[in-house]
């Protein structure tokens, strides 16, 4: 490992092992253990249940942040579980990590039925659209997005700005925990075939 290394072979490890359940199609939110006795477990249940709680860890210009939830289990026993991570990009200002589709792919309606609307990029909390077929830009949308292999992604978007020839950015409106999270794995396997260098 490199003197300057920004994480500890622990914690490169500990990142692999996530990566590692989740392309073997594990439960991504797997148990967190705390080593510290009960009280640091009962201290960091009650933070987790009543504020926003993440791990942070940082590789080169990205920053990835897990997100800590509390689940119940079939015996009423509260765990901590960890979520797919957001993955962030170090630069003038830290934004999420965009993923460029290497062919664009049209969003879908109900039906599945390809609508004018074509994602170039997406991240956690917004997309670029290329708007087709002499369609006007919506200023709001919500449909779904289908990428081969993946079950059908809601989405619902809020116009914020023309970008350049037809190509408009959309902020995502969170509407559904459980297709973020979807959508957040889906990027993390985009991220993981974009930069294979942080997950091997």
């Amino acid at each position: 490992m490199r003197n300057d290394a920004l994480l500890t072979q622990d914690e490169l490890d500990f990142i692999q092992s996530m990566h590692d359940s989740l392309a073997e199609g594990a439960d991504v939110s797997a148990g967190l253990l705390v080593n510290g006795g009960s009280r640091l477990q009962d201290l960091l249940t009650r933070l987790v249940a009543q504020e926003h709680v993440t791990i942070q860890a940082q590789y080169e210009n990205q920053q990835l942040s897990f997100p800590l939830r509390l689940v119940e289990d079939e015996f009423h026993a509260q765990h901590i579980k960890l979520g797919a991570p957001t993955i962030y990009e170090d630069g003038p200002m830290v934004r999420p990590w965009r993923m460029a589709l290497a062919d664009a792919l049209p969003l879908q309606d109900r039906e599945g039925k390809p609508s004018a609307l074509w994602v170039v990029e997406i991240s956690v909390n917004g997309v670029v659209l290329q708007v087709r077929d002499g369609a006007q830009a919506p200023e709001v949308f919500s449909l779904w997005l289908a990428p081969v292999g993946y079950s059908p992604i809601a989405l619902r978007g809020s116009l914020e700005r023309q970008i350049a020839n037809g190509l408009m950015a959309y902020r995502l409106i969170p509407h559904d925990p459980q297709e973020t999270e979807r959508l957040r794995h889906y990027i993390l396997e985009q991220h993981r075939l974009a930069h294979p260098q942080l997950h091997t």
